[in-house]
């Protein structure tokens, strides 16, 4: 049937628009979730390294307890104390972030109680020989009972016990993590290719079917067939080899996505390419409502590549190397506001920057993270006349704050349980655009620094961002 009818062209341009589009979206689909998969392992190992770092704090702080006695009882100088009493003001909050830390093994938390049973024995001896020597009385007797010395080396045996059991979990975990990545990378790679493999049949049955039925433009329909099998060549040849390449990488867990995502970008490529070879070919042959598709098949393209440039930038953050180094805040966040203001030049934006905000950290990593709180800022306020964006520092508890604020939109704090998972939205896309995964880059950031996050927001009251870095070293 000749495309000169329109109710056949209009339905051969449905199939070729929403067949590849739907076979796509599954594909996305399928990298969320192991992409998903992925972080969270990473995160399960980020806990067991947290907690034996926190076994060896414990350690540490008793020996400096140890060998401030032990220093006091043997010279009588009370500078031998100091390290003593540091570490005694420290010790209790040490020992309950490990327990924190623990709270989710049962096992863990019999060993806590007797961490605890056994500190306070050591303490108990400590403080006599420390009043005995005060009042010249026979601290050397108890020195030579070995009291001190028994429950020193109970309680390592306990921290050892801890330690022990928390690097069986970590190689547990690692193992099960392993297997679980082949099982993604053989899956991934075959569901990759299989729908590869369709995309490419679906595609050439469109246009074979569309060379039929346009005679009048046989030569450039013919062109654009060779062009496509060309594409479904190198796509397939692509497909092929980084099939062959993720299951030789079985232990490179953090590249999968990275790597399925740029396989991704061929197809948007090849949908964006055709779909704009067809305007400008055949747009006067379209119907009003085949350009309005063709427009929406573009677009969507747009958003799929700029989804998958977000999910880039979010694989980049959680595998990069930190360099610590003194950056400045101020500086970036100007920088980052004035391009917002070339962009848009016609906004009124006030935007106030405490001057010399410096922290340690990774310069790189650290203007990802202003570029999404600010850039958010910018873009939640587009509706509000007056627009205010800070950047400030506040101290509470004797920790410094750097926090973002807006009187933008706003977001209801019912929903704020979501708002750093990846793929969360408060906000419709047709009110404003953005992917959901900006805060989610921006937790990851932060959480890489060693620092923590947090929002407090109203529905049209704005928003502000609180986030906390390592000061940087005079």
């Amino acid at each position: 049937m000749p495309l000169t009818d329109p109710l056949h062209f209009r339905q051969l341009l449905l199939r070729a628009i929403l067949l590849p589009v739907g076979l796509l979206l599954l594909l996305a689909g399928g990298l969320l979730w192991t992409v998903s998969g992925l972080i969270e392992a990473q995160e399960k190992a980020r806990h067991y390294q947290v907690a034996l770092t926190r076994v060896e704090r414990v350690r540490q702080l008793l020996v400096d307890r140890e060998t401030g006695v032990r220093g006091y009882l043997l010279t009588g100088e009370p500078v031998f104390l100091e390290p003593y009493q540091a570490a005694g003001q420290r010790l209790p909050l040490a020992i309950e972030e490990l327990e924190r830390g623990l709270a989710g093994e049962p096992e863990q938390r019999v060993w806590m109680e007797e961490l605890r049973g056994r500190w306070r024995e050591w303490e108990r001896v400590a403080e006599e020989q420390l009043s005995l020597f005060r009042q010249r009385g026979d601290w050397m007797s108890l020195v030579r009972s070995g009291a001190g010395k028994a429950r020193m080396d109970a309680l390592r045996s306990t921290l050892d016990t801890i330690s022990t059991e928390e690097l069986q979990r970590a190689t547990l975990r690692g193992l099960e993590a392993e297997r679980a990545g082949r099982f993604v990378l053989l899956a991934g790679g075959l569901w990759t290719l299989a729908v590869g493999v369709l995309l490419a049949w679906l595609s050439r049955r469109q246009l074979i079917a569309l060379a039929r039925g346009y005679d009048a433009s046989l030569a450039q329909v013919r062109s654009q067939a060779d062009a496509l099998r060309a594409s479904e060549a190198r796509l397939e040849s692509r497909v092929a080899q980084r099939t062959l390449e993720l299951t030789v990488a079985n232990k490179e867990l953090e590249s999968f996505s990275y790597s399925v995502s740029h396989d991704l970008r061929s197809p948007l490529r090849a949908i964006d390419g055709f779909a704009q070879a067809l305007r400008e070919d055949d747009g006067e042959r379209l119907s009003p409502e085949g350009l309005r598709l063709l427009t929406r098949l573009q677009a969507a393209a747009t958003r799929m590549g700029q989804l998958i440039d977000d999910l880039l930038q979010l694989s980049r953050v959680t595998r990069a190397e930190l360099r610590r180094e003194p950056v400045d805040l101020s500086a970036i966040a100007a920088s980052v506001l004035q391009e917002w203001r070339q962009r848009e030049p016609g906004r009124d934006v006030t935007c106030s920057l405490q001057p010399g905000l410096t922290v340690q950290g990774d310069p790189r990593l650290l203007r990802v993270l202003l570029e999404n709180l600010l850039g958010n800022a910018w873009k939640f306020t587009s509706k509000r006349s007056g627009a205010l964006i800070e950047l400030f520092s506040e101290t509470a508890g004797g920790v410094t704050h750097y926090a973002v604020r807006d009187n933008g939109v706003g977001f209801d704090m019912a929903y704020a349980g979501k708002l750093f998972s990846p793929f969360q939205r408060m906000h419709k896309p047709s009110e404003f655009p953005g992917t959901g995964i900006g805060l989610a880059t921006v937790q990851r950031i932060v959480h890489r620094h060693g620092g923590e996050i947090s929002a407090q927001a109203t529905p049209g009251g704005g928003a502000t961002f609180r986030f906390t870095l390592q000061e940087a070293r005079p």
